[in-house]
């Protein structure tokens, strides 16, 4: 999280960067401002090994386990605002998708439901990628000094119901929403690094040339260890609200 807000403070005007990564340890992370404090079992989080962070951007919790996570930044006018670019980063994605054999498409509708009201993934809102109605890659955005952050989730496989597991009182009544579609459900034999190389020729393209990369630049770096220290891993920030 550290890095993503560290690479939207130091984007410069006319540059676009996208960076694809993993989890080495199931990871919960919470939208800026989803309540979470007391929300969530401890025990069971330390018996399955799931770590917490809260993310720069909204939203509501996510596990990040069994996917590819992306995080584009770009200057805040250069796709058109902030609900162009959250519409133009998903089609690319869900081309990206689509070429692997998915089949895919960018919700015109959905449920916006509560920050309070469980995981990202119980329903899908407008302009979120989706396979037969469930969410397929889960995004949320944040304005960082003038420039647009958006990350998210592409879900590979998986248990969808950790995440359930792990919130005190899941389970007290039926879930009316769908939950989570999984790539592997769509294109069996799907690899991570398939994934990757679609999404990195589909969102480039995009973003007009815009570079994917791992490593940080030294300012950004130094950004990112600055955003750590003070916020990102402090449990006063995971749990702030």
């Amino acid at each position: 999280m550290a890095r993503d807000h560290a690479l939207a403070l130091c984007v410069r005007p006319g540059e676009a960067v996208l960076r694809l990564y993993g989890w080495t340890t199931p990871t919960v992370s919470f939208g800026r401002n989803e309540p979470a404090r007391g929300l969530y079992s401890g025990r069971a989080a330390l018996e399955r090994g799931v770590d917490f962070v809260r993310r720069p951007t909204g939203g509501r919790a996510v596990l990040h386990e069994a996917e590819l996570t992306y995080a584009v930044v770009v200057p805040g006018a250069a796709l058109g605002g902030a609900r162009e670019t959250y519409r133009r980063i998903n089609e690319a994605l869900a081309a990206a998708l689509g070429s692997l054999g998915a089949s895919v498409s960018v919700s015109d509708r959905g449920v916006a439901l509560r920050l309070d009201a469980g995981p990202c993934f119980r329903a899908p809102v407008a302009g979120e990628v989706v396979a037969g109605g469930r969410k397929l890659v889960g995004s949320a955005q944040a304005r960082v000094d003038g420039a647009i952050l958006q990350h998210g989730s592409i879900i590979l496989s998986g248990d969808p119901s950790v995440l359930a597991d792990l919130r005190k009182g899941a389970g007290e009544g039926p879930d009316p929403h769908p939950g989570s579609a999984r790539l592997c459900d769509l294109v069996p034999g799907v690899s991570r690094e398939g994934v990757e190389v679609a999404v990195q020729e589909a969102l480039p393209r995009m973003l007009g040339g815009g570079g994917s990369r791992e490593d940080l630049l030294p300012r950004e770096r130094a950004e990112a260890t600055r955003l750590e220290a003070d916020r990102y891993g402090r449990d006063t920030w995971t749990w702030r609200r």
